[in-house]
């Protein structure tokens, strides 16, 4: 009987161990290696978008341009013009339109051709003149005096050739659009003397 129970001890006793042996987990942590010391770690990121900030801003008078004229005029003989009043004006002066066009090629040399009329029973076109016209544009300021010489033709009231010269200033709200002021001394082959002042609108291109 004992030796059947010391059997049954050691075999239970042996059981056990062999059950924790099995059990038994060995846990092996590996740490991380370091990157050998000539390794270069390269990380790429986005490009930051590129900003072009300019000051540039378009003149108010270029150094080629087309512009446009509409204009509304007054002419007054030569008599009138020497003791002008404004009497005169009224009683003598001749009201017309007309429009004309201008090239140039420089910020301050250019031609230009213009067309009016003063009576349309007639012809509708009485006067068609070309010129020469130097301009001087006072820094950013939209200001430009000029000064013009030419000639064409008349063909009301008496088909005539003739001359003139004159001057004026244009006053530019933007490079595009301004007004204008002239007047010109007009020297006809046949006839007296007359004057023709204008003013109008004018759009540059």
């Amino acid at each position: 009987m004992k030796t059947f129970k010391h059997w049954v001890i050691s075999t239970v006793a042996t059981g056990l161990v062999w059950t924790a042996d099995a059990q038994t987990t060995t846990t092996v942590v590996q740490e991380p290696s370091s990157p050998p010391p000539d390794q270069t770690t390269v990380i790429q990121t986005q490009p930051a978008p590129t900003v072009v900030v300019t000051n540039y801003a378009e003149p108010f008078y270029r150094d080629q341009e087309f512009s446009i004229d509409l204009f509304g005029s007054l002419s007054l003989g030569e008599q009138y013009i020497n003791s002008i009043s404004s009497a005169k004006v009224r009683h003598h002066g001749r009201l017309g339109a007309g429009a004309g066009v201008n090239l140039f090629f420089t910020k301050n040399v250019g031609i230009g051709a213009d067309a009016w009329s003063e009576d349309t029973t007639e012809r509708f076109v009485d006067n068609v003149s070309g010129n020469l016209i130097v301009r001087f544009p006072i820094a950013d300021s939209g200001l430009a005096p000029y000064v013009f010489g030419g000639g064409g033709y008349q063909f009301e009231p008496v088909s005539q050739t003739f001359g003139q010269f004159g001057g004026g200033i244009e006053i530019r709200f933007n490079p595009h659009t301004g007004i204008f002021l002239d007047a010109r001394y007009v020297i006809p082959r046949h006839t007296e003397s007359f004057g023709v002042a204008r003013a109008g609108f004018r759009f540059s291109f």
